[in-house]
């Protein structure tokens, strides 16, 4: 399979370095795209789809107009991996996230429907469909497939471009976005090689993450790789006494907090004008949040309602640099619910390397506006994991061995649990596991 992709790669390439585009395109693409979505690897699967999602959709060359809004290459990729994933589905996995995820998305196009607006509509689909490829693509994964060690080279990938093709002049920039998004592909990228088992995985991610935050000076992103690695730590006190270590010592993140407090303002020279922006664009929610229906929102676009444009000029700054204030503004108190149900549910399926993730990705929420970007697509990873673990609500997935001479002493189907071992997550974490041991039944029981 893989000798035949490589074959028909070189053919297309060569196609169209000869000039003869049309027929790779009529001819070959096709083909290729129905093979792919048959066949293609899962591991193949979660790689090409990490690398859309953590690049701007801006990036991507544009196809055209859908709805008022604007469509580009990068959405016609996630379409087709999310086809690719659902043709392919394993078997539904009632995981709560799922019912969470549908609960959002299916409030967002009612609100959208109600106010009459296309634009409305469409605004939201596009905010919120890299968190649907993301459940499409976790729902055909197989249970133990570690996601983020795919992922993770999809991320350092995409950072290791900035100084080709991105802005490094005074605060980097590039494939992901601006500086704040490429900063939190950099805090995440922090998270993951802390939980890297490999100590030269870990130095290159690590090293390669902080690189990342001192190009871009991400104040939020360095807060939020900070409250990862906490996560990473959670319990250390508590399970040393057992055998197992948390990944990071608190000591260490406690010491990168203050370095971090004593660097940042030296490298930010604009530290004041920031802190102005946020805190005026966060008291001029009250305003907004008011010109609007409380209770459901004004609806995803700043168009459906003057009152609400007139209070974001207010300020003379357009958004309220807020994820969670926009959308309480658009959705209202039930869409913002709706949406922390989402985080939360997320939390309560995953494992401890993806809950650092989704609050590195929460904290950095804090930081940029509700429209389409890098965050949301790591919130579609985070998903897909959560929808490809078989975690229980603790985090820690039972491994279901058999033990055969135990039948002797077995008089019921009740499984028994023998001692805790130290196992390792798909994630790359080491953890603990109480593994429950299915016993046969003997005959006549």
């Amino acid at each position: 399979m893989y000798v035949a992709g490589f074959v028909a790669s070189a053919l297309l390439v060569t196609l169209v370095c000869a000039g003869r585009a049309e027929i790779a395109i009529s001819v070959l693409l096709p083909p290729a795209v129905v093979l792919f979505m048959v066949i293609a690897p899962p591991g193949l699967l979660v790689l090409m789809t990490a690398v859309v999602l953590v690049i701007s959709p801006t990036a991507w060359p544009h196809l055209g107009e859908l709805g008022g809004a604007d469509v580009y290459l990068g959405d016609a990729f996630l379409l087709l991996f999310g086809l690719a994933a659902l043709l392919r589905v394993r078997h539904h996995r009632g995981m709560p996230v799922l019912g969470a995820v549908a609960a959002f998305v299916l409030y967002g196009l009612v609100r959208g429907m109600l106010g009459s607006a296309t634009e409305s509509t469409v605004t939201f689909l596009r905010i919120v469909e890299p968190v649907l490829a993301g459940t499409a693509v976790g729902l055909l994964l197989p249970r133990g497939f570690g996601l983020w060690r795919t992922a993770r080279w999809a991320l350092l990938g995409v950072l290791a471009t900035v100084p080709f093709v991105g802005d490094t002049h005074i605060r980097w920039s590039g494939l992901p976005g601006g500086p704040n998004e490429v900063a939190l592909v950099a805090a995440v990228l922090v998270v993951l090689g802390a939980a890297a088992t490999s100590k030269s995985a870990r130095s290159l991610l690590v090293l390669s993450g902080l690189w990342g935050l001192v190009g871009t000076r991400g104040i939020i992103a360095s807060a939020a790789a900070l409250t990862g690695l906490a996560v990473l730590s959670l319990g250390r006190r508590l399970r040393t006494q057992r055998g197992e270590k948390g990944l990071v010592h608190p000591l260490t993140i406690a010491c990168a907090a203050i370095v971090a407090c004593l660097v940042v303002p030296r490298i930010r020279p604009d530290l004041d004008v920031t802190i102005y922006v946020h805190t005026t664009q966060a008291q001029s929610f009250w305003s907004t949040f008011a010109s609007t229906n409380p209770l459901i929102g004004g609806g995803w676009s700043e168009g459906d309602s003057q009152a609400l444009v007139d209070a974001y000029r207010r300020t003379d700054l357009l958004g309220l640099h807020n994820v969670y204030l926009d959308i309480a503004v658009f959705l209202g108190v039930v869409g913002l619910g709706l949406f922390l149900l989402v985080l939360w549910c997320a939390w309560r399926s995953s494992d401890r390397l993806t809950r650092a993730v989704l609050v590195t990705v929460a904290v950095w929420f804090n930081t940029t506006g509700a429209f389409p970007g890098v965050g949301w697509g790591l919130l579609g990873l985070v998903v897909a994991a959560c929808v490809r673990s078989a975690a229980t609500p603790d985090g820690v997935a039972p491994v279901m061995v058999t033990d055969p001479a135990a039948s002797v002493r077995m008089k019921g189907p009740a499984p028994a649990y023998r001692s805790r071992s130290a196992t390792e997550t798909p994630g790359g974490v080491r953890q603990l596991e109480r593994q429950p041991v299915l016993r046969r039944m003997g005959p006549g029981a």
